[in-house]
């Protein structure tokens, strides 16, 4: 079937919907057209854009072929949100392991596709560097507090960020032992 188009050109109805990019239901290209607006403020996963859609009263069936089209061409891509949001954390609120995947899993990453983007992201990072650093940003929380109360806290904090307890430990009696040695600079 042709169509004519704006410019008087025709269109075959075949070759717009070859790439998965458009469809000829109405109710997929509308729940496309509420991904688009979605995806242009910001990157979400298939999950979170199934949730929203389905949220906004789309059906199951459109929903699926919505998500599975975008997919097809590149406007989802759960691994490299992974990537690029661990990429992201770690530039503006560092973060260990545990709370990278936390955050991915509540957004709907799959396990596998988490696993692989921590293990490229961490390759070359030094946990325990990373956390002494965080630890020497905060370092007047904890220059006037007892040294077991400071340690506790240290500890505590990193723990939330999802470090592992052995780096933890290591970072946080690393940044004591430096504050004690030299109150002036930790880095």
């Amino acid at each position: 079937m042709r169509r004519p188009t704006r410019g008087g050109a025709e269109l075959i109805d075949t070759e717009r919907t070859e790439s998965g990019l458009f469809d000829l239901d109405p109710d997929i290209e509308k729940a496309k057209k509420t991904a688009f607006q979605l995806l242009e403020r910001r990157a979400y996963t298939r999950s979170e854009i199934v949730g929203k859609l389905i949220g906004r009263g789309f059906a199951q069936s459109v929903v699926d072929e919505a998500a599975a089209s975008l997919e097809r061409v590149g406007l989802i891509d759960d691994a490299d949100f992974a990537a690029r949001f661990i990429q992201d954390r770690m530039r503006l609120r560092p973060s260990g392991h545990a709370a990278l995947r936390r955050d991915l899993r509540r957004r709907g990453v799959e396990p596998d596709l988490i696993e692989a983007a921590l293990e490229e992201a961490f390759k070359d990072v030094d946990l325990e560097a990373v956390a002494f650093r965080l630890l020497c940003g905060r370092r007047s929380r904890y220059l006037h507090v007892e040294r077991a109360k400071a340690l506790n806290r240290m500890y505590g904090f990193l723990g939330r960020r999802g470090f592992p307890s052995d780096v933890a430990r290591s970072a946080a009696f690393r940044a004591l032992d430096e504050m004690s040695g030299d109150t002036t600079n930790l880095d």
